[in-house]
């Protein structure tokens, strides 16, 4: 999937006449030969084509390249994986598996597309209902409780 920043930024009007903008603080990229380690927290969207190792919080949407990858946990509202991604991830709203994304670790979305191709190890939880703003807080992470929990 291409990354047009130009339609990410474009504002949408809800049914209130009130206009609302996907993301918040504008686009943040990781290049292929980047490679972090550490926690991350992006207002607005992110793509990620070089390395993450560490948690994430994104406000808006992440992309994950076809060659980049996160090791860690994630929260974010929206997420198209193209790479490799290794953790837990909590999307609030629409996940995206590309043919070409392994996704390794327990998945809750709101909704999720897998496209043919693409691997999965791990548990999808789908539509996820929970409370996604618990997962912030370390302490209160829903995805940390389903692994202590023995889900």
């Amino acid at each position: 999937m291409a990354w047009n920043s130009n339609k990410d930024k474009q504002e949408k009007s809800t049914s209130s006449g009130k206009s609302t903008s996907s993301g918040g603080g504008g686009v943040n990229t990781i290049d292929a030969k980047t490679k972090i380690t550490g926690d991350i927290t992006a207002g607005g969207n992110i793509r990620i084509d070089g390395t993450l190792i560490g948690n994430l919080q994104c406000d808006a949407l992440l992309v994950i390249g076809p060659k980049g990858s996160i090791e860690g946990d994630v929260v974010c509202a929206k997420a198209i994986i193209e790479g490799k991604f290794t953790g837990n991830l909590l999307v609030k709203e629409d996940l995206t598996l590309e043919a070409s994304s392994d996704v390794s670790g327990d998945v809750k979305a709101g909704k999720m597309a897998v496209l043919g191709g693409s691997r999965v190890n791990g548990t999808c939880t789908v539509p996820y209902s929970g409370n996604p703003a618990a997962g912030r807080a370390k302490s209160d992470n829903p995805l940390k409780k389903a692994q202590g929990a023995g889900a």
